[in-house]
């Protein structure tokens, strides 16, 4: 697939987590409930034959306003009271590609971004 078009959205969030891992290794402890800075990033991938008279396959805005929708989700309290699972971000970029891949057509990867500790978690689904 020669394009991927990613779209991102910022938001602040509380996983809800503890650090065990962090403060066995003596680094700086993430305080269960604190707020980081977290961006959600979707990128859909297509090819030549898919792009439109136009010039784009898809409507970016489209997206953005998807994925806003699901940071104002995100962003409302601690993760560990909204999922029936352990909220890693492993586990919510795999729940956010499956409820997205039904009304995103070619979705090819969702994203989480921790900001504010310095990773990136990439769900992209078995070819």
């Amino acid at each position: 697939m020669p394009f991927v078009v990613d779209v991102c959205v910022v938001f602040r969030a509380s996983q809800g987590l503890p650090s065990p891992v962090r403060a066995a290794a003596g680094q700086q402890r993430l305080v269960s409930g604190e707020d980081v800075e977290v961006a959600l990033r979707a990128g859909v991938g297509f090819e030549d034959d898919d792009l439109t008279e136009r010039g784009w396959f898809f409507d970016t805005d489209a997206l953005s306003a998807r994925l806003a929708a699901w940071a104002d989700l995100l962003g409302d309290g601690p993760w560990t009271n909204r999922f029936p699972f352990r909220p890693t971000f492993e586990l919510v970029a795999r729940h956010l590609y499956g409820e997205l891949v039904a009304v995103v057509p070619g979705l090819a990867f969702v994203e989480l971004e921790d900001r504010t500790y310095g990773s990136r978690t990439r769900y992209l689904p078995a070819a």
